[in-house]
């Protein structure tokens, strides 16, 4: 089986999609108190912004998982970390699998895999570009996984996400569609 990303950018397509709506919000929220300050206060302040989140936004999408194949109790996951192809293999009894949830915004939780091999660990669908569908489906190729029972919540609210229930509706048991 092989499983892709929905969407698959290279890493400057990474970066602006990442990047500059902050910096646009916070240029026009600092132009916006220009009349309290002084333009070259808010100019300094917007370009040091601009720096430091150019670094923190390279740490965040330097690295990408844009295909994962499970064949014959094989897992290879490939990515890129900035422009640079890589992939990594091991058997699928030697890797586990856990599923993690992170907030963005009020009422909005997404879904992400953390797969555990021997010498390294990947998250898979920390940016959203996964289908929930295809993240089930490589879930349930760890039959023996040893984080099986912690998974069981977010396995059942990422199968109401798969089907198109907003987190909304699955905090507060309205996923009755």
């Amino acid at each position: 089986m092989e499983y892709k990303t929905v969407k698959n950018k290279n890493y400057f397509g990474r970066f602006k999609t990442e990047f500059f709506p902050p910096v646009i919000v916070i240029t026009i929220i600092s132009l916006i108190s220009y009349k309290l300050t002084d333009l070259n206060f808010i100019l300094f302040l917007i370009l040091g912004y601009a720096i430091i989140w150019a670094i923190i936004t390279h740490f965040i999408v330097r690295n990408s998982i844009y295909r994962i194949e499970i064949n014959n109790g094989n897992i290879l996951i490939k990515g890129t970390e900035i422009n640079k192809d890589w992939s990594e293999s091991d058997k699928i009894e030697n890797t586990s699998i856990r599923i993690k949830s992170q907030g963005f915004g009020r009422g909005n939780v997404e879904y992400y895999l953390k797969i555990f091999l021997p010498e390294s660990t990947h998250i898979v669908n920390k940016r959203k570009q996964w289908d929930y569908n295809d993240l089930i489906k490589i879930y349930n190729h760890f039959p023996n996984n040893k984080y099986k029972n912690e998974n069981k919540e977010l396995l059942e609210k990422m199968k109401l996400k798969a089907k198109g229930h907003s987190s909304f509706e699955i905090a507060f048991g309205k996923n009755n569609k």
